[in-house]
C-alpha cells in the first residue's frame, strides 16, 4: 500500500512527535520518591541545559571505593529564575546534595536541596 503525501505527512509528523514524548522519563521511573540521601563529592562536569541542570559528582563511598553519581535538578530557566547560574556551581566545587535516589541502584540523584562551598544551601534548606 502506498501513501499519498498528504498521509506520508501526516505519519511522519506523528511518528516525530511521539518519539520526543518518550524521550524525557518521569519521576517516578528514575527515582525512588520514598528515600532520601545526601552525598558529598567534588564536582567534576556540569551541564547546564535542557532538559534539567546535571552535575557530575564523584566521592569515595564508606567501602573506600571512588563513586561517580549524576545529579539531577530543574531545567536551566526554572534554576535561573530562582537565582542560579551557569557559575553557582563550577567544576572543583565540593558541595553536599541531598535528594532522591535512582531507581535499581543506579546512580543518579534528583535534588532536594545542595549545600554550597561557603555554606549557603540552594533549593530547601539543607538538613543538618
Amino acid at each position: 500500500m502506498l501513501f499519498n503525501r498528504k498521509q506520508l505527512s501526516v505519519f511522519l509528523i506523528f511518528l516525530y512527535f511521539s518519539s520526543i514524548s518518550q524521550a524525557h522519563h518521569s519521576f517516578a521511573v528514575e527515582f525512588t520518591a520514598e528515600k532520601k540521601v545526601a552525598i558529598k563529592g567534588t564536582v567534576t562536569e556540569i551541564w547546564f541545559r535542557n532538559p534539567h541542570v546535571r552535575y557530575y559528582v564523584e566521592f569515595v563511598n564508606q567501602q573506600g571505593k571512588k563513586e561517580s553519581w549524576d545529579v539531577r535538578t530543574s531545567s536551566p530557566s526554572l534554576l535561573v529564575r530562582k537565582g542560579w547560574t551557569k557559575e553557582t556551581i563550577k567544576v572543583g566545587d565540593e558541595i553536599s546534595i541531598f535528594g532522591h535516589p535512582g531507581r535499581d541502584g543506579r546512580k543518579l540523584l534528583s535534588v532536594i536541596s545542595i549545600k554550597l562551598p561557603n555554606g549557603s544551601s540552594l533549593g530547601q534548606k539543607y538538613p543538618d
